[in-house]
């Protein structure tokens, strides 16, 4: 049992099972009560970019609106289970948490005025010199997701009436900054929050069930094998967690699901011309993540170690690879047609971007399930495009390779419960090369 689950009377700084939990069985993650995904750094470096070049120096204030919301979401309820906790404290547990969910480590210099958040290390930024230093000069502060909980962090901390406490992170390493620096002070205006996506509202949602059974039950052992082995991960000393190939971090469904969908919705009213160029970013965000970080745990020892060998065929690599897109909280997948090849179906009951959509806008005729489209592009990449015999690991080369020469893919969402379907479904087949 868990400090997290004990009401935080302890320090959080366990490995990932201490922290997060399996929604079953719908596939999902959560930490307290608030819905998380297990991801890489490819995707979320790649999704912050895309929302970037869509909206410009506006993307900042939706992209930090996310956070705080998301921060606040999760926090809020945690900081209430500990009664008589002072402001120190509070700031305390929020770092802790924080570093365990793989984001880096805050050191907190903040009182009810304002002060200064610092840190070394930090997911994004991190992240980011890592991949492109010295091959893309950067100008920006790129750790929006750290901006908004320290700023929500230190408003729970430091409650007022007048108004809330705001980030600003004026140095960055991503830009070149030796640390991260962010300087809160107190801005006049009140919070907005929005609707949270919960647990609980996931637990209740009327979803229709398929009989697993068969070679579905495989792609469930290989799930829970592996929710025991990201369950064994930890943050370092950086408060970074390095497996497969990549940094993984828990990321908040709200954060990721509520920058695209705010900037979607922003395209649409102002330009809907270049709706399907940022989908199709979208799309390509988790598809470099998923690729990447799929196609890590399945290449690693530890998983050989845990599941066996890597299937010979590619119906056995399918049921693995379903079962760890199911690990890392990204829905109970299936596979309902497979053409090895040809055509993939990939469906689930529920996901989290239609669980966050419905919850926050209600039904829609336009396709919405963005991230199932890419981790469904991911998965028929790894099964047809990379021999797991001969790459290890997978790196940069290897993802830039699928887009070279050989078979190339296309998506379409079939199913969707926005507009009243039962699942949530897409299709993806292989196109003609005309090169």
């Amino acid at each position: 049992m868990t400090a997290l689950r004990h009401g935080l009377r302890g320090r959080i700084d366990g490995p990932l099972g201490d922290l997060v939990g399996p929604i079953v069985p719908h596939g999902l993650l959560h930490v307290a009560d608030q819905l998380v995904v297990a991801h890489s750094h490819h995707f979320a470096l790649f999704l912050e970019q895309t929302i970037f070049d869509a909206l410009g120096g506006e993307s900042r204030g939706v992209r930090r609106q996310a956070a705080f919301e998301a921060a606040h979401a999760l926090l809020g309820p945690l900081y209430e289970d500990r009664h008589g906790a002072s402001p120190r404290e509070k700031l305390e547990l929020a770092g802790e948490l924080f570093a365990a969910m793989g984001q880096g480590r805050l050191r907190f210099e903040v009182s009810a005025e304002g002060g200064a958040v610092h840190a070394d290390s930090l997911f994004h930024g991190t992240s980011f010199l890592a991949k492109y230093g010295g091959r893309i000069q950067n100008r920006l502060a790129v750790d929006a997701f750290a901006s908004g909980y320290c700023a929500a962090a230190a408003s729970l901390a430091f409650p007022s009436d007048w108004g809330r406490l705001d980030a600003d992170e004026v140095t960055c390493i991503a830009r070149g900054d030796a640390t991260c620096t962010f300087l809160l002070t107190r801005r006049s205006e009140r919070p907005r929050f929005g609707e949270a996506l919960t647990r609980k509202q996931i637990e209740s949602a009327r979803v229709r069930w398929e009989t697993e059974g068969g070679p579905l039950s495989r792609a469930q052992r290989v799930e829970g094998a592996m929710l025991e082995e990201l369950g064994a991960l930890r943050s370092d000393e950086r408060g970074l967690i390095s497996a497969y190939g990549v940094n993984l971090a828990l990321l908040p469904v709200g954060y990721i699901d509520q920058k695209t969908f705010d900037t979607v919705h922003l395209i649409e009213r102002r330009s809907p011309e270049l709706v399907p160029v940022f989908e199709a970013l979208v799309r390509e965000a988790a598809q470099t993540g998923a690729f990447h970080l799929l196609g890590g745990m399945l290449s690693s020892s530890s998983f050989e170690a845990a599941c066996g060998p890597v299937g010979r065929d590619q119906h056995e690599r399918l049921e693995q690879l379903l079962g760890l897109a199911r690990a890392l909280g990204w829905g109970a997948l299936s596979a309902p047609e497979f053409q090895p090849g040809r055509a993939l179906v990939l469906r689930a009951p529920i996901t989290h971007e239609s669980a966050y959509y419905a919850m926050k806008h209600g039904s829609t005729a336009r396709a919405r399930l963005l991230f199932q489209q890419g981790t469904a592009l991911a998965i028929m990449q790894l099964l047809h495009r990379v021999d797991f015999g001969t790459v290890r690991p997978i790196d940069a080369e290897t993802y830039g390779g699928l887009f070279k020469v050989g078979t190339r893919f296309r998506v379409q969402e079939t199913k969707s419960p926005l507009r009243g379907d039962g699942a949530c479904e897409v299709r993806v087949e292989a196109v003609e090369d005309r090169w």
